[in-house]
């Protein structure tokens, strides 16, 4: 398995996915406040609603709205920030590409621009991964982080590693969907679509590795936002890794993983614990890539609880 396929599976982290029983979610209550921060040029949109401990959702701004249920909204006061790969203006610009790095910075900005100086922080995916990224490197504002399907590096070794999960545990059933999404995902197909269409395509054929349920469709859902295909590739174009010598994130964070997630497989953590100075590491074995969404009640059980005992 090469780069080009690496860059095709974390295309797959942008999103994040619906419940299988209820795939038409509920639209959000009213935003209490809506605005953009002026960040190297372009403009990041934000969205702040609900109750509770004030929160950073760094996100898919209209989508992790949906995602996250009211009982959470109910815990934390979320203010959802657009990620720069879902920003249409934001310049792909080959002298300062946008990477890990260069998202936390996107996010102090608008958290300086916020006045938020002490914070829960979430993040989903790779935006999960930003949100790790972020607590190593300014602790001093983060109270503690939820981090959801991230992965720890984009590396070969990560890809193979996960090629590795997958043909171990998946089932035929779940690799003959995977292999007949694929196959209908033809270059021809690929050539009519815009460069975002592309990306949604791209998430929905790799199904079969994000959901419990492999079989889930979850176009409708992907078209509340438009990324930026330029912008998430420079995202993945390079090799990343969270941890450098011998950095240990600081506030408490919750790890939460899908048992049937083979984009970012549970296992990639193991060498890592360490790296936290206090950590909890759920499981959730009705899941893939979306607990928050796929086990709503179970995932804001868990999180009202360990926020309560923090």
């Amino acid at each position: 398995m090469g780069r080009r396929r690496l860059l095709s599976l974390v295309f797959a982290l942008l999103a994040v996915g619906a419940c299988r029983t209820s795939p038409a979610r509920s639209a959000p209550s009213t935003a209490d406040e809506r605005g953009t921060v002026k960040v190297a040029g372009f403009d990041v949109p934000y969205v702040i609603e609900g109750t509770g401990r004030p929160c950073i959702v760094y996100s898919l701004l209209e989508y992790h709205r949906r995602a996250f249920s009211d009982r959470f909204k109910h815990e934390l006061r979320c203010a959802f920030v657009q990620a720069r790969f879902a920003i249409p203006g934001a310049p792909a610009d080959p002298a300062h590409p946008f990477t890990v790095d260069a998202a936390v910075e996107d996010l102090e900005a608008v958290r300086s621009a916020l006045g938020m100086s002490r914070f829960v922080l979430v993040g989903h995916s790779i935006q999960g991964t930003v949100a790790l990224a972020y607590a190593l490197r300014y602790p001093q504002h983060v109270s503690h982080v939820i981090s959801i399907g991230s992965l720890p590096e984009v590396t070969e070794a990560f890809e193979v590693a996960t090629g590795t999960y997958w043909d171990r545990e998946a089932t035929p059933e779940r690799k003959a969907i995977d292999a007949e999404k694929r196959a209908a995902l033809t270059k021809e197909v690929l050539a009519t679509m815009t460069p975002s269409e592309a990306v949604v395509a791209d998430i929905v054929a790799d199904g079969a590795k994000r959901w419990y349920e492999p079989r889930f469709d979850e176009r409708p859902l992907l078209s509340r936002d438009t990324f930026n295909a330029a912008v998430a590739t420079q995202l993945f174009s390079s090799e990343y890794r969270l941890f450098r010598a011998d950095e240990q994130v600081q506030p408490p964070t919750l790890l939460a993983v899908g048992r049937f997630d083979f984009v970012c497989p549970y296992t990639a953590w193991e060498p890592h614990r360490a790296r936290f100075r206090d950590l909890t590491f759920v499981l959730f074995g009705r899941s893939g890539h979306t607990p928050q969404v796929e086990e709503a009640a179970a995932f804001d059980a868990r999180v009202a609880a360990w926020l309560d005992r923090r």
